[in-house]
């Protein structure tokens, strides 16, 4: 009986181990491994999930091109992240100390998408414009384009041009650009059409030049519209620059001018021209109807005069860098016109004015009536001035007669000056204004030019 059993279990530990090798047998070695993008987002950095699916493995080793690790030597690698876009290859080698075998497999990972372009108009953006636009996008294979006013309207060229625009005006270009997983950027911008070219221009004489008279500078004041290139020209005068937008022109002698002016954009050529007239010079400049106010009035109305600057200057408005340009000032006591007088720029501070700064001596005959003079400038002789020349037969004696106050007692009053400069004139009082503390006398002016 004993031996029975004995014979037994040896029978069933046979089996046993049989059917173990039967088992070992049937575990096959096999390499794989499935992966996941992260929230399906292909655009660099990608992140991946790996799951090793691996059988009857026993050693591993990743290797993840272009990823962080780089490479891995255990069974779950987890989630690795890659910076390179493009195709990347991703393998795993597995089996046991007898055996390895590898699966490789290529993921294709995008560049960021991002969409921006270039705005280059051929030639210039003056219409008619052609239009071109220099795609710069990133991570795009795919392009819907929309110009705002232009023809076409539309287009999926990569580098769209012969966009038209002839219409000046602020236009807007959209851009919608794609990659081969579908996803979008988009983005706008705004370009400008100038109007057509249209030439003109103006001759503005300089400021101590307004009176026409030789010589005779003035600027050639540009009022073009959409032009790129300039050029001047006049017979019997002198451009400055003959090149530049805005320039000068000189005429020694009186004469009519023309002066022509040749606009062009590349695209149109206009040419116009101006004429000016430029009288002889009479070396004289004459002032009609000054308004200079008695001594309560030169802060509202002013009290001073320069026949440089051809102003009248009320109280606030002397400072110091006109103050050497005065040369008349004018003291009326009250409306009553009792005492009235001329004064030199540099003396105002003894009739209630403050002194201006920087002032300079004229000398006045108040009353020619009583200068004693051999000449008298009458009020038809200072009509009949009308070149400096004329006035250079004033004379100027000065007593304490001549530079008196005057009244109001007779009109139209004529006071002869002669200015630090040497400039002779004449003034013509034509009314006495009366008007309360407001008052102010009119009167017409003559004197040589610088």
């Amino acid at each position: 009986m004993h031996k029975t059993i004995c014979q037994y279990c040896l029978l069933l530990l046979l089996c046993i181990a049989a059917n173990s090798c039967r088992k070992e047998q049937e575990t096959v070695l096999s390499v794989d491994f499935d992966y996941e993008i992260v929230a399906n987002n292909y655009q660099v950095p990608v992140r991946i999930a790996f799951t090793n699916k691996s059988t009857g493995t026993q050693t591993y080793k990743w290797t993840f091109e272009g990823g962080t690790p780089a490479t891995y030597d255990k069974r779950e690698p987890g989630t690795i992240t890659f910076t390179k876009p493009g195709s990347i290859t991703v393998s795993l080698e597995a089996g046991t100390n007898t055996e390895r075998l590898t699966k490789t497999v290529t993921i294709l990972l995008d560049t960021v998408l991002k969409a921006n372009f270039n705005i280059v108009p051929v030639l210039n953006n003056i219409a008619p414009v052609a239009l071109a636009c220099t795609n710069t996008c990133q991570g795009a294979t795919k392009y819907n384009w929309q110009f705002e006013g232009g023809t076409p309207a539309t287009s999926t060229a990569a580098n769209p041009s012969g966009i038209m625009y002839t219409t000046p005006g602020t236009y807007k270009v959209f851009l919608e650009a794609l990659n081969n997983r579908g996803l979008k950027d988009t983005i706008s911008k705004w370009f400008t059409v100038l109007p057509p070219l249209a030439a003109g221009f103006d001759i503005v004489p300089s400021f101590d030049d307004d009176d026409y008279e030789a010589p005779l500078t003035a600027t050639l004041q540009n009022k073009t519209i959409s032009a790129t290139t300039h050029k001047w020209s006049v017979v019997g005068g002198v451009i400055n620059k003959p090149n530049d937008s805005i320039t000068t022109v000189y005429f020694a002698n009186p004469g009519t001018y023309q002066v022509s002016y040749e606009a062009s954009n590349g695209k149109a050529t206009q040419t116009v021209t101006q004429t000016i007239t430029v009288k002889p010079n009479t070396g004289m400049r004459s002032f009609t109807n000054v308004k200079l106010g008695i001594n309560t009035a030169h802060s509202t109305l002013g009290a001073f005069f320069s026949t440089t600057l051809r102003q009248v200057f009320k109280q606030s408005e002397v400072n110091s860098s006109n103050g050497a340009a005065i040369d008349i000032c004018y003291f009326g006591l009250s409306e009553n016109y009792t005492y009235n007088r001329f004064i030199s720029p540099d003396t105002v501070q003894a009739f209630t004015f403050p002194a201006i700064t920087g002032a300079t001596n004229t000398q006045f005959v108040n009353q020619q009536e009583k200068c004693g003079c051999s000449y008298l400038l009458t009020s038809t002789g200072f009509d009949n001035c009308t070149t400096g020349t004329d006035l250079d037969a004033i004379q100027l004696s000065l007593n304490s007669n001549s530079v008196a106050a005057f009244s109001d007692a007779i009109v139209p009053r004529i006071v002869l000056f002669k200015n630090a400069k040497g400039k002779k004139g004449a003034i013509r009082i034509n009314s006495f204004v009366k008007n309360g503390t407001q008052s102010y006398i009119l009167c017409d002016i003559k004197v040589q030019k610088d």
